[in-house]
């Protein structure tokens, strides 16, 4: 099955996006009373698979040029969807009502740039959000800061990584994580990039991600190491009095379709059950996607941290994500495994938030049994 959807999906998404091609084509001309279709149509598909290309093939270059085109490449993309959004909305209302229709082209294209310049602006905003998650077995109140998806690269350089660095270390932790997606192109491995990192007041950990596999993995955890953070491999440490377990980006299993899948023949499925864990001492798993719940809580897993959903990023994929990950944002649980999702410190294809925010997560695990859930 999870073969099948994976061929299935890119066609959908290929069909939806030529529906979007014909219809914005359609009503740009008939609200500014252009007479030709065929230009308008070419120049909507081009322009969108142009900066569908600069967003796409910029993971592997370091050029500031690639990186420009990228991060406006993504805005363009944005527009593009707010576009379509207010003509779809301004449509029905002009059905209704019988606005002009130049008035309708000119309100809606205000509309994709507004919308757009808004989210360009928000996403420059970082907060810090604060949970508190009960362990059974922890001894003491142990405060970890969750940092995922920071995206280091074209989107954001070290400055922003500084800044991340600075806002975590205000808040004390005694540990921190980082759940991938770290960098997000070969701009992040420039010399001087990842040095903040070197910067944190507390132990890291660190995971990586699918970001990771698409530039260059091994390099990236190179580079992450010399700045004196540890790298886990499908192996537990133990800190703080927790165990921490460290996946590197895998499948749930063989047949769970994932719209991100990974190369690696192991699976969470497979890996877990191998890494030995102690009873007696609570643990905390990290994996960039909050897939595999069900094998975390197989094995005995307390708590399970992850990030990769951005929570959607931008309105309508909040509401999308929310479809396809069962666990999307903030606290949730899989049976006795409770399962914590970071909607992320970064962006990625486009630099901007609708709906959602860069946020790093302040989680204060103290001594105590969570509710009773009822099973998933």
């Amino acid at each position: 099955m999870a073969r099948v959807l994976m061929v299935l999906f890119p066609l959908a998404a290929l069909g939806v996006l030529a529906a979007s091609f014909w219809y914005v084509a359609h009503r740009l001309r008939v609200l500014f009373g252009l007479t030709r279709p065929w230009p308008v149509r070419l120049g909507v598909a081009s322009v969108f698979v142009g900066a569908l290309v600069a967003v796409g093939s910029a993971a592997k270059s370091d050029s500031a040029a690639v990186g420009v085109l990228n991060v406006l490449g993504g805005y363009v993309l944005t527009s593009y969807l707010f576009l379509l959004l207010a003509l779809l909305g301004l449509h029905a209302l002009h059905r209704k009502r019988g606005l002009p229709a130049p008035r309708s082209g000119v309100a809606a294209v205000a509309v994709a740039l507004g919308v757009t310049g808004a989210g360009a602006l928000w996403a420059n905003r970082l907060s810090v959000e604060e949970t508190e998650i009960l362990l059974p077995g922890l001894a003491t109140e142990v405060v970890v800061m969750h940092i995922s998806d920071v995206h280091i690269g074209h989107h954001r350089g070290r400055g922003y990584l500084a800044k991340v660095v600075e806002e975590a270390n205000r808040h004390k932790p005694d540990v921190v994580l980082i759940t991938g997606d770290l960098v997000d192109s070969r701009a992040a491995f420039l010399p001087g990039e990842l040095a903040p990192l070197s910067d944190f007041d507390a132990p890291v950990y660190y995971v990586g991600g699918n970001h990771e596999k698409d530039v260059d993995a091994v390099r990236a955890f190179e580079l992450v190491a010399q700045q004196g953070v540890r790298v886990l491999h499908n192996e537990a440490v133990e800190t703080h009095g927790l165990q921490v377990v460290g996946l590197d980006y895998m499948k749930p299993d063989e047949d769970t379709f994932d719209m991100h899948p990974s190369d690696d023949k192991r699976t969470i499925k497979s890996v877990l059950p191998g890494i030995p864990l102690r009873s007696d001492v609570p643990s905390v798993l990290m994996h960039h996607s909050p897939v595999g719940a069900r094998y975390a809580a197989a094995a005995g897993i307390d708590l399970m941290v992850s990030g990769h959903t951005h929570g959607g990023q931008v309105f309508p994929f909040t509401l999308l994500a929310a479809l396809i990950f069962p666990f999307n944002r903030g606290l949730d649980h899989q049976d006795e495994t409770q399962v914590f999702v970071s909607q992320g410190a970064g962006t990625f294809m486009a630099r901007v938030r609708v709906g959602t925010s860069n946020e790093l997560n302040l989680l204060r695990l103290k001594p105590g049994n969570a509710p009773v859930r009822v099973a998933r």
